[in-house]
Order: C-alpha cells, then structure tokens, then sequence
C-alpha cells in the first residue's frame, strides 16, 4: 500500500515507537523510569513527530540532533555525563543504522571505496 505522507512507512513507525520507549534514565527516590519520550515532552517537542524526523533524516543528522536534545535534558537536576553515547544508544535500540558499519550492505561497499580513494583508511604500521 502507498502512503500519501513521504518519509512515512511502517518501518519508520516502529523504530520511532521503539525510539520512545528507550529508557534513559530513572528519577526520584522510586527510581521512576524517563524514555525518551518523557524527554522530548519535557524538552517542549512532539514526542512522535520528534521521534518520526530522526527516524527519516540521514544517520549522521540524526545522531547530532538527538545528542543536542539529550545534552539539554536534566533528570533530577543533572545532566548526562556522555549524550553522544546515549543518542547512539538510543538510536541504536529503535532499530537505526548509527554508524557506518551498520549502513546496507550496498552503501557500506560504496562508503569504503570512497574512504579508500580519498585515503581515509588507517595505514597499518610495522
């Protein structure tokens, strides 16, 4: 079935939904769980629109973005000692290629031809 909304498929729709139930803290006495859902909510963003975009943009794209919302948030007053690692994280659970090891098998070759010409292949040393 074609959708009429571009970017949209049912793949988006389940990692965003996995996007929101990552669980990237816990706050209080009770130790009462925060998703990134609760984040986006709390950080004044729609949680599923916000949670949709990241999941349509380039990886790279989306890693920067989630990393400067994460680096923003505050549970219990304090912030995430590492926000890149927790936005890769969290990228990473929903189901989205963060790096690019884990891009399609096509893309990768393309990516490693395109690092070898340019030369940004690390040299072995003896």
């Amino acid at each position: 079935m074609i959708t009429a909304t571009a970017g949209w498929s049912e793949a988006v729709e389940e990692r965003a939904q996995r996007l929101l139930r990552y669980q990237v803290g816990t706050e209080g006495p009770d130790g009462v769980p925060v998703t990134v859902q609760t984040m986006f909510e709390r950080c004044g963003f729609t949680p599923i629109a916000s949670a949709r975009f990241l999941m349509c943009i380039p990886p790279l794209t989306a890693m920067h973005e989630l990393t400067k919302t994460v680096t923003r948030f505050r549970i219990d007053g304090e912030a995430c000692p590492d926000p890149a690692g927790m936005a890769k994280a969290a990228l990473s659970f929903a189901g989205r290629a963060v790096a690019v090891h884990e891009l399609h098998p096509e893309r990768r070759f393309v990516a490693g031809v395109i690092s070898t010409l340019l030369g940004l292949q690390g040299t072995s040393r003896r």
